[in-house]
């Protein structure tokens, strides 16, 4: 019986053709071909390119890579050496042993991005970079930020499924992703659904497939806020380690293991880096950062390892160089990222103020004055009276007013009284300073 469900193999050799003849990515032909394989599986799910508006939602990167009639075993070992290579990296730092550069132990970049080979790093930094990448995908972390930072956040982690159950329960792969989970998993382990560790042995390697499940309806996080926040705060090495992680996150979702090999990396160098120095609240902070608001959810970048790879042939750059340019307040070029096309320079603008925010709400709540300042009433804020100016008044009449009447804000309305903004008189004087210079 042909499952309907599940992509014919025609569509998927014409989608990953047309992929490898479309798209370059910043890496080997190899290992190039060892992420569109995976890409295939979510243009299946979403019917893009080739499946042409039909929705395989059964469709897995196993049946994928028999439908390309490459050898699993093979296309999972050589994800899981480039998952090897960083846990390596990790180990030799941890020994004492660190690289100033992001390769392997035969000199070769990680994921086979050029970059990486001429990049220095502070490796104990990347080792940060990869904890709190680790462990803000994590639904604990996740959890704990939606509640320290009063904002919703989905999460989910992927299980091995046997299929077989799966389909007496009358599931597929599309329930599992997108219907909240939170309170069954227990149960799908009774059921068999989820297959305990101790028993893969026990199921056919053929019924089993590594599927996520999501635990709670909401937004993601957007792994690029993640990486370009980290280096905002930290600094390059931090956001490469972000970016490591990541990349161990998507390699991980075929290869022969089933389990979250970024999450368990991130707890094992907690426990054996004794410099790490990274508290849990900076994995909450940085969980909060790449948290997508709901009202931005279609608009938001988040790359996965393919986007962040992918050159934009106008500009002759990837996601990934464009971020660590910017990171760096290096050239770049204004490219659009990730597969909802967002112009980098309007995230990055979104990023910057994100953080900006956070940081200096941070900076005012922890000092001791402030805080017992923070016990007067909030119309003692107001006895300083602002001026209400119409939006096409000059700026000089504006300050006039504002110096007259002793305002320290001003408050502008256009012509049908809606307020467009507030602006302080130090801002103002800055503003006019700056476009004196500008003339």
């Amino acid at each position: 019986m042909i499952n309907l469900k599940v992509a014919p193999s025609e569509l998927i050799r014409r989608d990953f053709q047309h992929l490898k003849e479309t798209e370059e990515l910043d890496t080997t032909d190899e290992i190039a071909e060892l992420l569109f394989v995976q890409s295939l599986e979510g243009r299946a799910h979403n019917g893009a390119g080739a499946f042409q508006k039909s929705f395989y939602v059964n469709t897995t990167i196993d049946d994928i890579v028999h439908a390309l009639k490459l050898d699993p075993n093979k296309v999972k070992s050589k994800r899981q050496a480039l998952i090897d290579d960083i846990a390596g990296f990790v180990d030799d730092t941890i020994k004492g042993k660190p690289r100033p550069r992001l390769v392997n132990s035969r000199g070769e970049p990680f994921i086979g991005v050029p970059d990486l080979k001429e990049i220095e790093v502070n490796s104990l930094d990347v080792l940060r970079g990869i904890y709190i990448g680790g462990l803000r995908d994590d639904p604990g972390p996740r959890a704990a930020a939606e509640e320290k930072f009063d904002i919703t956040i989905g999460y989910g982690k992927c299980y091995p499924i046997n299929i077989d159950v799966m389909d007496k329960m009358n599931f597929d792969g599309e329930l599992l992703a997108h219907r909240e989970h939170a309170g069954s998993i227990e149960a799908f382990k009774r059921a068999g659904l989820i297959i305990a560790e101790g028993d893969l042995k026990k199921v056919a390697p053929e019924k089993i497939r590594y599927l996520y499940i999501r635990h709670k309806i909401g937004p993601g996080q957007s792994d690029d806020g993640a990486l370009v926040a980290a280096g905002m705060i930290y600094n390059k090495s931090v956001a490469l380690g972000v970016f490591l992680a990541d990349a161990i996150d998507t390699l991980e979702k075929y290869v022969h293991l089933y389990k979250d090999q970024d999450d368990e990396l991130g707890y094992y160098i907690s426990k054996n880096c004794r410099d790490l120095n990274v508290s849990m609240d900076e994995v909450l902070e940085m969980t909060y950062l790449a948290a997508v608001p709901e009202e931005l959810d279609d608009i938001m970048p988040d790359s996965s390892l393919r986007y962040f790879l992918s050159i934009d042939r106008q500009v002759g750059q990837c996601a990934l160089q464009s971020h660590l340019n910017f990171i760096e307040k290096k050239p770049y070029f204004p490219m659009f990222i990730s597969f909802n096309r967002t112009l980098s320079t309007e995230f990055y603008t979104y990023i910057r103020n994100k953080v900006n925010s956070l940081k200096n709400l941070q900076a005012v709540v922890t000092s001791d004055t402030v805080m017992k300042g923070l016990e007067m009433p909030v119309n003692s804020f107001l006895k300083s009276p602002a001026i209400v100016v119409k939006s096409g008044v000059p700026l000089k009449d504006a300050l006039e007013k504002m110096k007259a009447a002793g305002a320290e804000f001003l408050v502008i309305q256009d012509e049908s009284n809606a307020v467009q903004g507030v602006i302080s008189l130090h801002d103002l004087l800055e503003l006019m300073m700056k476009n004196g210079r500008q003339g």
